[in-house]
């Protein structure tokens, strides 16, 4: 009984903890424009930003996110994972708070957009590196499902509460909300591996009994992971001539590949612009409940996706969401082109709502998770923090190109054009899959490596 109350609130630790790494700032900083620029634009708030601006205001977060996303592993080695959580994701959100909430001027907001963006970057970083050391195998998966889960809780609470409050409100819930998470975080352990290369071998046994139990094996989890220091120290010198080899060259192209077409998809937009979108739409539907409902939708698709993912495989994920996310977003692009020349018939108001929510479902089947999966299967040991840098570097470049230009291309090119041309890019996406991806459920390391360098 006293080992099963151990273990009981051993996993309780790890949730907190999962909390508490800020995966809930993640999404509510990344989705904070989608209720805030129809305020700033539409003179509701206390100074007001055009149109080009609020295009700079969203894709600011991109930037904050490529200052820091690449080094966070780097600082992590350097100074420990929580001081890092602290002082790169937690304090950067506070300050953006404050910013705002004493500030009123566009490149006061540009600059605590990147602070946000580099808070997104850290957590995104950060978070998994650090459930991956203290969470048992048995849960990590879970674990990581759910710190993913918590990203879209974030943008839930913000699309509620963009509706009701203003944009300082909705801005101090946020640091109120980071403040909460690093209170408690300051009250949890640094990550074994860190003490360990101070020599602090006691200390590192203590984190593993805090977050995993009494009734573990220290011992052999300590010399498991001075193992795998051991061997990291002695990769890098073949980095390089592994990372030109062909099969990591392939592994780079699908997901690279990949990764732009994730984001030609406009999902980073849908999420940044959300009531902008639905407020252009012009249905009979409130654009705020609009953007809660598809909120909502992609809470509770990515906690289904949990059950789902693991038991497919990853090429048919990937073809029935590229399918899916390309008719959604034809839908869209014919529901504005109807409008434009001026066709209505019964259910017309129905179609933006409904596209969302079936581009919501399709991208968090396969788009969404697989990429992530690729990136942790087809990369050896030697270049996988490498390679994940370089695809993390180009997802963030992607992200700003797409959120600098969407909100100029609904204007001036108009939204059914838009919304046709993020279609047509799933069409390329379908054939990229089926020529660059490769199979890798069920397949160890060994036999991925082998078939990529075939």
């Amino acid at each position: 009984m006293k080992l099963s109350r151990s273990r009981l609130f051993a996993v309780f630790r790890q949730f907190l903890a999962t909390v508490c790494l800020g995966p809930i700032l993640l999404g509510a900083n990344s989705s904070w424009t989608s209720p805030v620029l129809p305020q700033l634009e539409n003179s509701t708030a206390n100074f007001t930003i055009t149109h080009g601006q609020g295009s700079w205001v969203g894709s600011m977060l991109a930037v904050g996110v490529l200052i820091t996303a690449v080094p966070s592993g780097y600082l992590a080695d350097r100074y420990g994972m929580k001081k890092c959580v602290m002082v790169v994701s937690v304090l950067p959100t506070i300050l953006f708070a404050v910013i705002i909430y004493f500030t009123r001027n566009f490149y006061w907001l540009c600059f605590g957009r990147i602070l946000t963006g580099a808070s997104v970057g850290a957590v995104s970083v950060l978070g998994p590196m650090y459930l991956c050391e203290i969470s048992d195998v048995t849960l990590r998966g879970t674990l990581n499902s759910f710190f993913e889960c918590l990203v879209f809780v974030g943008i839930f609470l913000v699309s509620v509460c963009g509706a009701y409050v203003n944009y300082i409100t909705l801005t101090l819930i946020i640091g109120a909300l980071a403040f909460t998470c690093g209170a408690i975080f300051l009250f949890m352990p640094e990550n074994p591996t860190y003490l360990m290369s101070l020599k602090k071998y006691s200390e590192a046994g203590d984190v593993l009994v805090f977050y995993r139990g009494d009734n573990i094996n220290v011992d052999e989890l300590l010399k498991e992971i001075q193992g795998d220091m051991d061997e990291k120290s002695k990769r890098w010198g073949s980095v390089k001539k592994v990372l030109m080899s062909k099969g990591a060259l392939r592994g780079l192209i699908a997901c690279v590949g990949l990764t732009i077409f994730q984001e030609s998809s406009g999902v980073d937009a849908f999420v940044v612009y959300t009531v902008q979108i639905f407020q252009t739409a012009g249905t009979t539907i409130d654009a705020y409940r609009s953007a809660m409902i598809i909120a909502a939708v992609q809470v509770i698709s990515t906690a289904m996706t949990i059950f789902i993912v693991e038991k497919v495989r990853r090429r048919l994920l990937l073809f029935i969401s590229t399918i899916g996310s390309c008719l959604a977003l034809g839908c869209m692009g014919a529901y504005f082109h109807m409008k434009e020349l001026d066709i209505s018939f019964n259910g017309l108001n129905f179609i933006p709502l409904v596209s969302f929510t079936i581009f919501s479902l399709s991208f968090a089947l396969g788009l969404g998770p697989v990429l992530w999966l690729l990136n942790g299967e087809l990369f050896s040991h030697e270049i996988k923090g490498v390679a994940n840098g370089i695809i993390i570097t180009s997802s963030w470049i992607c992200v700003f190109i797409v959120l600098k230009t969407f909100p100029i291309a609904m204007v001036d090119l108009g939204p059914h054009y838009t919304f046709y041309f993020s279609s047509m890019c799933m069409v390329a996406c379908v054939i990229f899959i089926k020529f660059f991806v490769p199979e890798t459920k069920g397949k160890t390391l060994e036999e991925i490596q082998k078939e990529l360098n075939l």
